[in-house]
């Protein structure tokens, strides 16, 4: 332990303290809520800061005297005002409240990379989709964020089973179990859960969502092989607000969800409720659902209270509720008999208790505890199969952010639980589990000068079971210019061995053995290089260019067996050969007065290079491409155009499946109090059903080939945005 200690000493940097500080609280003037990411610049001392997720910006190492203090951020005019200093209140916060500008682009805080830096100073790569993306999006799949998810670059959304419309997220063309799903820096979604989560988080309360490519683990831990995705939930702003979302799709779904947040005086308050439904649709007539059958609630409610001091408090409850059906829609509209006799069901609940406290210092560094409690519970049953199982996992971790003149430190100690208790005995084999595992992590951002950011981390992870884990990472971020920089990186992951994942979820778990002692613990390697360049040709005129490249290797990956599958049975074992994952992303985005233009490609190569020969990894396109081209003017109307194109995909015995683009449109209205939002996905009506069928007799205990497009075909949907 001496080593590790001694290893995450050397990231202290020696504090400077300031002459005089000047902090500010950055707000929207018309909306009241907090703005993150906005610049804060003194011109005489070529210095400044960037406010935080909380809209606070602190400027140190202030020397006395009259200066002229300058507030620009991206979508709002620029403002300036005079101060001098010392200040007759050195503690005062002086508030300042932007006014919208037209044009919008990104550029936001990211808290996924535990320091609250501007994305363009990060030496990590972060894909951001902000609040103004969230709302869009909210309006187009209100019920889950599957949708959302898929408009982000570098990230592919897979259906992994045919009856239940369960989804998975893939990064680098890697599986999505060895993505971390996180919900505010809480990674509750793990394991036995995992499973349905993309279809249970609903996206009206999100502020934003934070992608990270590469491996994560030195900063969360274990799973975060292929990177994270972080979901950052909204707090109370100084105005409350209170949005209403109906919507209705010509398919038979129904979204009614609701948002309020509210603050007065040191009080604060978010509240998020929703409710989903959909009734179950064949929509190639081959007597099974392509849609399943789902009733969904949930419901968010969260406390805030903020002490003297910059201190505050937040505490929260998640309770949601998942039961769908999916299989022979006869059985599923009226009732099971000898001819009609598969059907899906599953269903879920889901507890979540949050707690965070924070207490920030005047030398912008802060202490941070968190806590989370997660019950998931999850019925399944497959005709006259049945599988039921509960799992209690919990979150805790203690960290300080030490902020100095050139470097931003973070060190923290966290403790993890996860226990799987199988409720039914029917399963030949028990999969209960009862793991815990404890972390040390250091990390440090460091500007060595104008022109470098260095990032070094280290993470010592024990595992009661699989025990000890050392992870160093290391990130340089180049700026050759103030617009045009590079960032390098690099690090190691982990994941410990589950046999939870899509392929025994669609088997109901029956007949999957628990995983042997013998497995060993999944661990890789991964890099990637990113080059940005981002121009503001004219007062109207924008271009962001970004083109990176990553690779990550994984030894000893998790795989069932050949032999137990022909067997009828699933047991794990570790693949003999490494999965290698390499590629490339390209992403353009273009703005012109009220147009924009966003284009992203994909190319990813997966496979297992074993002695022999290359085994291709499944359903992993080795092209992909997003094209969006929007017109907006500011308060009136939205509108866009979307064209995805995904390439062929290795099926089963190294075939491939057929390349096909998908169209979508999105019309809305913007009024004063409410906006209408007019949304066809998938315009042309694609379906893998329309290639091949997906069903393979006998119809009473069926095979499903697997999903590689679309089976839901044309979707549209109208929604009604009311903000009170």
């Amino acid at each position: 332990m001496k080593y590790i200690l001694t290893a995450l000493l050397i990231f202290l940097p020696a504090i400077v303290f300031a002459q005089n500080i000047f902090k500010t609280k950055i707000n929207d003037e018309k909306t009241g809520e907090l703005l993150a990411g906005v610049n804060v610049f003194i011109k005489e001392l070529n210095t400044g800061a960037v406010s935080d997720i909380n809209g606070i910006a602190l400027v140190r190492n202030i020397p006395n005297g009259a200066y002229e203090v300058r507030f620009t951020y991206i979508g709002y005019k620029p403002f300036e005002m005079s101060i001098k200093l010392p200040l007759e209140n050195p503690g005062k916060i002086i508030n300042v409240s932007l006014e919208p500008a037209a044009v919008e682009m990104n550029e936001v805080k990211v808290t996924s990379t535990r320091t609250s830096n501007r994305v363009e100073d990060t030496p990590i790569r972060v894909e951001v989709l902000g609040l103004d993306e969230v709302k869009e999006e909210s309006g187009i799949k209100p019920g889950n964020i599957s949708k959302l998810l898929g408009e982000t670059s570098g990230v592919q959304i897979q259906q992994t089973s045919v009856t239940s419309g369960n989804m998975a997220f893939r990064i680098q063309g890697l599986p999505g179990g060895y993505t971390q799903l996180l919900k505010d820096g809480f990674p509750l979604y793990g394991g036995f859960s995992s499973g349905l989560s993309l279809l249970q988080i609903p996206p009206l309360d999100l502020q934003q969502v934070e992608v990270v490519e590469g491996s994560s683990s030195t900063l969360y831990g274990g799973g975060a092989i292929a990177g994270i995705v972080n979901l950052i939930s909204r707090t109370p702003g100084e105005k409350p607000e209170w949005s209403v979302l109906l919507n209705q799709t010509q398919k038979g779904e129904t979204d009614v969800s609701s948002f309020y947040s509210g603050r007065s005086g040191r009080l604060g308050v978010t509240f998020m409720a929703s409710y989903s439904n959909q009734k179950a649709e064949d929509m190639n007539n081959d007597g099974f659902t392509d849609i399943p059958q789902f009733e969904q609630a949930n419901f968010t409610p969260k406390l805030f209270y903020y002490f003297n001091g910059s201190a505050s408090l937040m505490a929260g409850l998640t309770l949601s509720y998942d039961n769908r059906k999916g299989g022979d829609i006869y059985a599923i509209n009226n009732s099971p008999d000898l001819l009609h006799s598969y059907v899906n069901k599953n269903k879920s609940s889901r507890t979540i208790s949050v707690l965070k406290f924070k207490k920030e210092f005047s030398s912008g560094s802060s202490l941070t505890f968190k806590n989370s409690i997660s019950s998931f519970n999850h019925d399944i049953s497959v005709s006259r199969v049945f599988f039921s199982g509960k799992q209690i996992s919990s979150f805790s971790e203690l960290s300080c952010l030490i902020n100095s003149l050139n470097n931003t430190l973070v060190l923290g100690l966290n403790f993890n639980t996860d226990v799987f208790m199988q409720k039914n005995n029917s399963p030949a084999f028990p999969l209960d589990y009862n793991y815990y595992t404890t972390g040390i992590f250091g990390m440090d951002n460091w500007d060595v000068s104008q022109k470098i950011t260095l990032q070094t981390g280290l993470r010592f992870d024990y595992h009661n079971k699989y025990k000890s884990f050392f992870l160093p990472n290391l990130a340089v971020l180049y700026r050759f210019a103030d617009n045009f920089y590079l960032r390098i990186g690099g690090g190691y992951g982990y994941k410990i061995p589950s046999a939870f994942t899509d392929l025994s979820e669609e088997q109901a778990y029956q007949n999957v053995c628990p995983v042997s002692s013998n497995v060993k613990p999944e661990k890789s390697a991964g890099a990637n290089i990113d080059f940005n360049y981002h121009a503001v040709l004219s007062d109207e005129m924008n271009l962001s260019i970004d083109q990176s490249f990553f690779y990550t290797r994984v030894d000893n990956s998790l795989i069932p067996q050949p032999d137990s599958l022909a067997l009828n049975k699933i047991f794990y074992v570790n693949s003999s050969a490494p999965l290698e994952s390499k590629g490339i992303n390209a992403n353009l985005e273009f703005t012109l007065d009220d147009f924009g233009i966003f284009i992203d490609y994909t190319y990813t190569d997966a496979a297992f290079n074993y002695s022999s020969g290359v085994q291709h990894l499944l359903l992993t396109p080795l092209n992909k491409l997003n094209m969006t081209f929007t017109y907006e003017t500011e308060d009136d109307w939205k509108s866009g155009i979307e064209a995805f194109y995904t390439g062929r995909q290795y099926l089963n015995n190294e075939e491939k499946s057929p390349g096909f683009w998908t169209i979508g449109v999105m019309v809305e209205k913007i009024f004063k109090h409410f906006s209408i939002v007019g949304n066809v996905e998938n315009l042309f009506d694609v379906r893998q059903t329309k290639f091949e069928s997906i069903v393979l007799p006998p119809y009473t205990s069926p095979a499903f080939k697997p999903v590689y497009a679309p089976l839901d075909g044309v979707v549209a949907n109208a929604a009604l945005k009311i903000k009170i």
